[in-house]
């Protein structure tokens, strides 16, 4: 296959770009910043995307960091107006993908407790739930030209290599792991390798389109993840900070840190997706 990878250059783009060229796929690289990094090509460009049989569409605003108004900005139009390009590119194309399967995320569901989510579940609350909910309506948009669109609702990317853990584990090292609040909120995640496969296998499957949660098959609460990393890199982890210091210091950005999602991938495990790590104890002792 002649795959198109936008975000190529990022952790969770350079594992699919790796895998992909592995079996045997030849990968053109797409960018948003075509002038920064020359060897890319702009999404706009449709004659790129004309030799493309598949897109990967995994560009985006990062949304670690404080969400100014500027942020908020960038966040929310990276992924409508990038993808809308896309789309645009994708419709001019004299020869079209014959599928996009495109970025999500689960900040679409909210802060919804203990309540298990799956693909069913309706939108919650918040900033994070309507820029996914914008998102995955431009990247559906692509439907109307013929071509097969799955949207994977990211849950937490474990790796060793990126991501949330190559921050975090210098800090657990260094004896400052931290539970985040009560502890209590549900955390759903997934290592990089899994959902790297699970991109391939949404390319392969003709049978998958639309919404698909990309999280492992067991959440676990912030505390329990604090015992487990904390384990995992041989140090304790005693330290707690209370949720209203995390507000005051980080504002609307807590949300990402405090909100509970219990997700689970229904659709993945119904269609016969096979986890190498089902579980963030196995993942993390394969990312030390």
């Amino acid at each position: 296959m002649i795959l198109g990878i936008t975000g190529a250059s990022g952790f969770i783009g350079q594992h699919v770009e790796k895998a992909a060229q592995k079996r045997g796929d030849t990968v053109i690289r797409f960018s948003r910043h075509p002038k920064k990094e020359e060897h890319f090509f702009s999404t706009s460009t449709a004659p790129r995307l004309n030799t493309c049989e598949g897109i990967v569409h995994l560009a985006g605003e990062s949304i670690f960091g404080l969400w100014t108004p500027s942020k908020r900005r960038k966040i929310l139009e990276s992924r409508r107006q990038g993808t809308r390009r896309l789309v645009e590119g994708i419709a001019n194309a004299p020869v079209r993908p014959q599928l996009l399967v495109c970025a999500s995320a689960i900040g679409y569901y909210g802060d919804r407790g203990e309540r298990e989510l799956d693909e069913s579940s309706s939108q919650g609350k918040g900033f994070l739930a309507n820029v996914v909910h914008a998102w995955e309506q431009e990247a559906l948009q692509a439907e109307h030209y013929g071509v097969r669109v799955v949207c994977l609702r990211f849950g937490l990317v474990l790796g060793n290599d990126g991501g949330f853990l190559k921050k975090a584990v210098p800090f657990f090292r260094r004896r400052l792991g931290t539970q985040l609040g009560s502890g209590t909120q549900w955390m759903s995640c997934i290592h990089v390798e899994d959902l790297t496969q699970m991109i391939l296998w949404c390319l392969q499957e003709e049978k998958l389109r639309g919404i698909i949660n990309a999280v492992m098959p067991t959440p676990i609460t912030n505390k329990d993840f604090t015992k487990t990393l904390a384990q995992a890199v041989h140090r304790p982890a005693f330290l707690k900070v209370p949720a209203c210091l995390l507000r005051f210091l980080l504002g609307d950005f807590s949300h990402l840190l405090l909100d509970s999602q219990r997700v689970l991938p229904k659709r993945a495990i119904e269609a016969g997706f096979q986890f190498q790590y089902s579980s963030v104890e196995e993942a993390l002792i394969a990312s030390r």
